[in-house]
């Protein structure tokens, strides 16, 4: 019985030491103002800048863009992704905006948060720019000059998913008038 007590006092002061009295309102607000910072240096069309917005005390920093097959994970991998080497430039042109931004405590000090990502794109062998909206979903470490990330992940979604929103979103303005129409005259 006295282990027992032992474990739940333990449990009891580890939940009280994380708990906050932050509004999960105001951690989005704080995460989305990082968000918003990270879509103005992809709009520099520098990515070696996003390197800033990473927590340089973390060791150990993950990353999964949609398009890679595996994470990349510490300094020396996020850094040749942010940051390559001089080589054949692929992308010409990108814009990335952030919406549907939900965020929650972990801790004081950390936070999660989901959100959606569009990104439009022209790449250099491409004739016209393509676009995608991506879940994406990472991890946040408070510091004096604000939230940083320390792990990002894109996830696409199933390819059967995302035609059928492609083709939703093809659908004229005008067809729910018209599909009301036809409905009442049945």
């Amino acid at each position: 019985m006295q282990r027992r007590q032992f474990i739940a006092g333990a449990l009891a002061t580890t939940a009280g030491a994380t708990t906050t009295t932050a509004s999960p309102e105001s951690v989005t607000t704080e995460i989305t103002a990082l968000l918003r910072e990270t879509e103005k240096l992809w709009d520099a069309q520098d990515t070696a800048l996003l390197r800033e917005l990473w927590d340089q005390d973390d060791s150990e920093p993950f990353y999964l863009a949609g398009e890679q097959d595996d994470w990349l994970v510490g300094w020396e991998a996020l850094n040749s992704y942010l940051a390559p080497k001089q080589g054949p430039k692929i992308t010409q042109a990108i814009r990335v905006r952030f919406y549907n931004i939900r965020a929650r405590l972990l801790a004081p000090d950390l936070a999660f948060a989901a959100y959606w990502m569009r990104t439009d794109m022209k790449l250099v062998f491409q004739p016209k720019p393509f676009a995608s909206d991506n879940r994406v979903s990472a991890v946040f470490r408070r510091k004096p000059e604000g939230w940083r990330y320390l792990a990002y992940t894109e996830a696409f979604q199933a390819p059967n998913m995302y035609i059928n929103h492609l083709m939703e979103k093809d659908v004229a303005e005008d067809y729910q008038t018209f599909f009301d129409e036809v409905e009442k005259r049945k």
